[in-house]
């Protein structure tokens, strides 16, 4: 008997079975609100009372119980005094069930940001949320977080604000990290019932590859004419640019800094040295990703030493350069090496 081995990959391209066709259609036209979480949406995004789903909590069904008890026992005994009490809790439980439906309805997602990051460093994803009135406690969860981990939550949402929670997720490979399906949450305000919503949002984290701990040097003799180059750092003043990881902190400008507020880094032009080429075949390393390690080092350390070099991979050349746009162009190039259609997206 032949036994077939079916990878991830294969499985998730798999064609639809009939039947699943048939249960997203069904569930597209009946139930649409329950499909809408399937599905990427774009921003912003209106929560709408039609998406709203309303649960008790264990708090809230325990406050049920000792509401029922205390009803029997009203009845029993004839107590106006606990009748009264016990009918005063069920209004309250009623209001807090009207207030976590308001403090969910009409909730805006507006955008999302992101930067990318190195791999083996948390994602963070900054889920700008806007209301039209006040919200409290609003939290973001996502369903493959465990049960313990304590979600970040918007303590309060003025009307008309905007604010940010952000979600940070830990990044196990390199390529496009996508933040996915997300559980926009509420308890407030006595915590005896939980609303929610779930979304798909398209939004993605550029990860790169991990930088060498320990890289060798430059490979200095690699250069575009095969002779041995004279480094030498930028003298000419080219312009300014904002600050990005890995600058050096020397060419902080800190008067324009403290006129706005935001880190801005002088940018010197290269008068004078020789060309760096950093080629992905000369490196003597098996592994492609020790060799994608080794060369995020090396364009690390080129952009800093403002070194002008080009990066060279398998059908792809960047061309010769040391500015910031040259420097994110050669990291985004080494994240999606090898990844199908430089599409490499993975799940948060």
């Amino acid at each position: 008997m032949m036994c077939m081995k079916y990878s991830i990959e294969s499985y998730m391209k798999r064609p639809a079975l009939k039947h699943q066709t048939m249960y997203n259609k069904f569930g597209n036209k009946f139930f649409p609100n329950l499909m809408l979480h399937r599905k990427a949406e774009q921003l912003p995004l209106l929560i709408n009372w039609r998406r709203v789903f309303i649960l008790p909590t264990k708090p809230g069904l325990f406050f049920a119980f000792i509401t029922f008890i205390m009803l029997i026992a009203s009845l029993n005994f004839n107590n106006n005094m606990g009748l009264m009490m016990t009918f005063l809790l069920f209004g309250l439980a009623q209001v807090a069930l009207y207030r976590v439906f308001l403090n969910i309805k009409n909730l805006t997602i507006d955008h999302v940001t992101t930067k990318p990051v190195f791999l083996g460093s948390q994602a963070e994803f900054n889920i700008h949320l806007k209301a039209q009135e006040s919200k409290f406690d609003i939290c973001i969860k996502k369903k493959e977080d465990p049960k313990k981990r304590t979600c970040p939550c918007l303590p309060e949402l003025q009307a008309g604000e905007i604010k940010s929670i952000t979600y940070k997720t830990k990044t196990n490979n390199r390529g496009w990290l996508s933040l996915g399906k997300i559980k926009v949450s509420s308890s407030y305000p006595f915590g005896l019932f939980f609303a929610w919503i779930w979304t798909n949002i398209d939004n993605k984290c550029l990860v790169y590859p991990m930088p060498e701990q320990t890289p060798p040097p430059l490979p200095i003799h690699a250069t575009s004419n095969g002779e041995t180059p004279v480094i030498k750092q930028g003298e000419d003043f080219h312009g300014l640019k904002p600050f990005q990881s890995g600058d050096p902190m020397r060419l902080i400008a800190w008067k324009r800094t403290a006129q706005t507020g935001e880190l801005i880094s002088r940018e010197f032009q290269q008068t004078h040295g020789e060309k760096l080429l950093l080629d992905y075949s000369q490196i003597p390393l098996a592994d492609m990703e020790a060799k994608l390690s080794r060369l995020t080092a090396w364009v690390l350390m080129a952009y800093q030493q403002q070194i002008d070099y080009c990066l060279q991979l398998p059908q792809y050349n960047s061309g010769f350069g040391y500015s910031s746009s040259h420097h994110l162009s050669c990291l985004k190039q080494l994240a999606l090496y090898g990844l199908e259609n430089n599409n490499g997206e993975t799940r948060s």
